[in-house]
């Protein structure tokens, strides 16, 4: 029985029907879930020629949304700080603008379950943490547009869930 077990779990693996390790995956290709509200955070490369340092995605299956977000270096409080965006306007835009389309704003920490380490999230190209804590987050999107059609306010870890394919 034991025998069997192990190959089940073999073949799964090499069948890829577990997830990669975050440490084999760099960040901009880290898919976190965070299952209670059933959200995703979907990080993309951030492209070229950008102050941005990181992209990403939320996307929610039971509320059938997606907002896009970004991460920017704010070098006052020397932190990278993150928005969640909905519907901003494109092209030349005020800060008030921005300020009514942001659903969410604040540092992602990263987080190593292994060993309890917290830091700042990581620069594009290095591996993805194994979760991350995103302060305030569940709060905010249950208080906008997006999380109005959620029926479970979210929490503010997301766990790594996979590696998305090479674009």
């Amino acid at each position: 029985m034991k025998m069997r077990l192990t190959s089940s779990i073999a073949a799964a693996w090499v069948a890829g029907a577990f997830p990669a390790a975050a440490a084999d995956c760099p960040i901009e290709r880290a898919v976190y879930a965070e299952p209670e509200a059933g959200v995703e955070l979907r990080f993309d490369a951030s492209g070229e020629n950008t102050p941005l340092s990181h992209r990403f995605s939320l996307v929610s299956s039971n509320a059938k949304m997606k907002v896009d977000g970004h991460v920017l270096y704010d070098p006052e409080i020397e932190r990278p700080v993150a928005m969640a965006l909905d519907n901003c306007p494109e092209g030349d835009v005020t800060g008030a603008d921005i300020a009514a389309c942001t659903i969410w704003k604040g540092i992602i920490y990263a987080a190593d379950k292994a060993t309890g380490q917290v830091d700042l999230i990581p620069d594009e190209g290095a591996d993805a943490p194994d979760s991350l804590i995103l302060p305030g987050f569940g709060p905010a999107i249950a208080a906008s547009s997006f999380g109005a059609a959620m029926k479970v306010t979210p929490w503010d870890i997301f766990s790594f869930k996979q590696c998305s394919p090479k674009a």
